[in-house]
């Protein structure tokens, strides 16, 4: 019997529009689909993948849901993974077509990245379907580039204090934050504080969206899980005679 294959599918960042064309084709010809499933302190269940999973005409019967405490303990999480990639590779042993499906792109900070040893060690072929990641939604959403020519852009899964990234905004034109419900409580003083322009979004690309560039509007959000933002320095223009960059100031300064 020959043996079947793992991908790796990206769904993209919430709208089911957003997924590409070969990331559809593969979920399409897969015999199971494992998605995400969050479990949080309460016993309640929730799934962004399934939102979209559920858009795309697939066979229900072959969505199988693969549950992932939200704790900071990767010990129950790193459980749960190994668990996944056995099952996985137990299909594939079978002639099974296998697609694990996740949020984002397959290789930015995915849980895919944690079953590819288990994977290569069983001797299974797999592949890595990319999509589009939350922070490049993120971009197109706020209309405004996340970069241009030598911008600099960091991508930080966390921070541990205002210290750190206060250092992170001065060394990089562009920090894209994941995670901000763990700075919920003191970002959106620390935007104000350093006068450091931005964007954020919750649950983009889905009928729970939020976003806005209102430090007063940010003030007053929850800030869930599912949230990232984009802090730029201060706005800056080319200069029209050598194309550096330089703040609006003193590009009206020699306009003069």
């Amino acid at each position: 019997m020959e043996q079947g294959k793992v991908y790796g599918v990206a769904l993209g960042p919430g709208d089911p529009e957003l997924i590409t064309l070969k990331a559809l084709k593969t979920l399409e010809k897969a015999d199971v689909v494992f998605y995400p499933t969050t479990v949080n302190s309460k016993g309640m269940k929730s799934s962004m993948a399934l939102r979209v999973l559920g858009e795309l005409n697939l066979d229900k019967g072959k969505l199988l849901p693969v549950e992932v405490a939200m704790k900071y303990d990767r010990s129950e999480v790193n459980a749960t993974y190994g668990r996944l990639a056995q099952e996985s590779i137990a299909y594939c042993q079978q002639g099974k077509t296998v697609a694990i499906a996740s949020e984002g792109d397959i290789s930015f900070y995915s849980t895919f990245a944690y079953l590819i040893d288990d994977i290569k060690q069983a001797g299974i072929s797999y592949e890595m379907i990319s999509g589009v990641p939350a922070f490049i939604l993120g971009g197109a959403l706020s209309a405004q580039p996340i970069c241009t020519q030598t911008d600099k852009v960091l991508v930080v899964p966390e921070v541990a204090d205002e210290k750190e990234l206060a250092d992170l905004t001065s060394a990089n034109e562009t920090v894209v934050m994941m995670k901000v419900s763990k700075v919920k409580e003191w970002i959106a003083d620390f935007l104000e504080r350093h006068q450091l322009a931005f964007f954020y979004g919750e649950y983009m690309g889905t009928d729970k969206e939020f976003t806005s560039c209102d430090i007063n509007e940010l003030k007053s959000r929850r800030i869930p899980y599912f949230s990232i933002i984009i802090i730029k320095q201060k706005a800056s223009v080319p200069n029209l005679a050598t194309g550096e960059k330089g703040s609006i100031l003193e590009a009206l300064e020699e306009r003069k």
